[in-house]
């Protein structure tokens, strides 16, 4: 059943909403004001926030306004709404409000946030924002006590998205730290039990102090030369993709380390078959070729038989080596580096198979040490994947609520645990 159907429901500017709503433009709720220049307060290391449009840049001790109030950006980014319970100032590229009536300000944050602000860009180079374009959002009301219930349940998810973000935060954390330890102690040699015994000899190498016993080489070393780019612009041109068919995966395709196969386009199976030698297999690595040079992705089971496409390099290491051991060492921020620093062209970072060859690399002697390291990279890497995908859930739980709570198309029960009738 259509709203217009619903009983108890009105046609409005801001669409069909309960009757027991109003339709208001910004402009009868609040006063939308512009921010001041920080130039001559005095800052402070901590105390009041000064807001910009990306978020807080600073502090002082003397409030522009006392809050609360929201705070939107008016050159530059323009759809990142802000929130002050208390105290702050706004600089000169943000605008702040200041209430006409009374309404429960973060109901009237969620209502904000809801638009799509980019839309009401009024410039062709810096983004910009009029004051009138804000005044004439149309903002579907409802009564106090349900403003409340709303912004309690919506504030309750974003609780909830903190809380996991904070987690992601400190497993990431862990990661690195953990990366550095590996890569610079490793785990050791087993003894005649199976029992992991530390390292006690090391050396220098051009990544740090490695391990006596492990190898310095180069990621063309740990390939032995198996190196190729993809096909060329005249081997496959761009009016071969399609929708269905094999993926072909580009720079855009490699998301955290893997192969995003449902972002990549695709070509005829036969189309594939021509160009096999460039065909992926499990264990495979892939780089991006140009731009992000250090940008690159592990093939895994679901992703092989896909396509090393044009702006992407292939790189097999050889059978003493573990792939998932390469990939984690290809994450330290001085792999990422020499890779950047070593890229040549002067618009575009472009990446060949000649300096990705020369990528000075470390690795155990022992594949079952590499693998070890792997093994305990990989437990940490699976929980902030299982972090990530709780994350999605609920950001996607919340743009859900937004669209129906906002709208009035779910009304709230104020005496329900839930808030939801």
């Amino acid at each position: 059943m259509s709203l217009a159907e619903k009983p108890g429901y009105t046609s409005t500017p801001c669409g069909w909403i309960p009757a027991a709503w109003s339709a208001d433009k910004l402009s009868g709720l609040v006063d939308v004001i512009y921010g001041k220049s920080p130039a001559d307060i005095k800052k402070s290391e901590r105390g009041i926030p000064i807001y910009g449009t990306g978020g807080i840049s600073g502090y002082t001790d003397s409030p522009l306004y006392e809050g609360p109030s929201i705070i939107l950006g008016r050159k530059g980014t323009i759809d990142k709404v802000q929130r002050s319970d208390g105290p702050f100032w706004a600089i000169d590229t943000t605008f702040y409000t200041t209430p006409k009536v009374t309404f429960d300000w973060s109901w009237l944050y969620y209502c904000i946030s809801s638009f799509d602000l980019r839309k009401l860009n009024e410039a062709s180079g810096v983004p910009s924002l009029s004051r009138g374009s804000l005044e004439s959002l149309d903002i579907a009301t409802p009564p106090l006590p349900e403003q409340q219930k709303i912004a309690a349940i919506l504030t309750a998810v974003d609780d909830k998205l903190d809380v996991i973000a904070r987690q992601i935060e400190v497993t990431q954390a862990l990661k690195q730290g953990l990366m550095q330890s590996l890569f610079s102690r490793g785990v050791g040699t087993q003894d005649a039990n199976g029992r992991w015994v530390p390292h006690t000899d090391f050396k220098d190498s051009e990544l740090g102090e490695i391990p006596e016993t492990w190898l310095i080489t180069t990621l063309g070393g740990i390939c032995n030369g198996a190196l190729q780019t993809g096909p060329f612009g005249s081997q496959l041109h761009a009016a071969e993709y399609q929708d269905e068919g094999v993926p072909v995966l580009m720079p855009k395709d490699l998301l955290k380390c893997r192969a995003n196969l449902s972002t990549a386009a695709r070509i005829a199976p036969e189309r594939a078959e021509e160009l096999a030698k460039h065909k992926l297999v499990a264990g495979d690595l892939l780089f991006s070729r140009r731009g992000d040079v250090a940008r690159f992705a592990l093939i895994d089971e679901q992703s092989a038989g896909a396509l090393c496409g044009t702006g992407c390099l292939k790189a097999k290491p050889s059978e003493g080596y573990s792939s998932a051991y390469i990939a984690h060492l290809l994450q330290l921020d001085t792999v990422r580096t020499w890779l950047e620093q070593n890229a040549v062209g002067q618009t575009m970072p472009n990446m060949n198979t000649g300096i990705l060859a020369s990528l000075p690399l470390v690795a155990p002697e022992n594949k079952q040490e590499q693998e070890e390291i792997a093994g305990i990279l990989d437990s940490v890497d699976a929980k902030t994947g299982l972090l990530f995908s709780k994350q999605l859930h609920f950001q996607t739980l919340k743009r859900g609520l937004m669209q129906k709570l906002l709208t009035g198309e779910w009304r709230v029960k104020l005496d329900s645990p839930t808030g939801i009738g």
